[in-house]
């Protein structure tokens, strides 16, 4: 289990090695969908304290689109989809800069609880109230991760703080 002083540590080591790719726009440009899940999105929330190498009686905690098994891999579902005790929290992956991008995909996920939308670079939490449209929670940018850091781990940790949290975010849902 990972602590909050680790994951705010990992978070530092995380950021910095993003500050070393963010210094070359090239390697930027070059950069996977797949490469930032694997190299940045999966190292966040491992310091977020979800075990993406973890397997519960049900599957992984953390369902990751790119290792599931090729019948599973349809349009439609997230990049990752965390398994909370309070409901899913789904992961959609894009590539910088994240400006709208996969908007549409938050409307096919309004079953989730949370969603969050990243590039790394920028991470955006929605939730989802029925038929209406999502509704943005937390924004933050990678280079205020340490200082967002207190409030990343209230709503994103898989500590009994972050369910908490989760919970209230799903006893506020409207249902349609």
């Amino acid at each position: 289990m990972v602590s909050k002083a680790q994951g705010k540590s990992m978070i530092k080591e995380i950021v910095e090695r993003y500050r070393i790719v963010e210094k070359y726009p090239g390697l930027i440009k070059g950069l996977s969908e797949q490469d930032i899940t694997t190299k940045f999105v999966l190292p966040m929330l491992d310091a977020l304290n979800w075990d993406y190498r973890k397997i519960t009686k049900d599957g992984p905690e953390v369902h990751e689109k790119a290792y599931r098994e090729k019948s599973r891999v349809v349009k439609g579902l997230p990049d990752i989809q965390l398994e909370s005790a309070n409901g899913n929290v789904f992961v959609e992956v894009k590539k910088p800069p994240l400006r709208g991008q996969g908007m549409a995909n938050l409307e096919r996920y309004e079953d989730a609880d949370l969603t969050i939308l990243t590039s790394f670079e920028d991470l955006e939490v929605y939730t989802h109230d029925g038929k209406q449209k999502p509704r943005r929670r937390f924004k933050s940018n990678f280079k205020n991760y340490i200082e967002d850091f207190d409030r990343l781990w209230k709503i994103l940790s898989n500590t009994q703080e972050g369910k908490s949290s989760r919970a209230g975010y799903k006893s506020t849902r409207k249902k349609a």
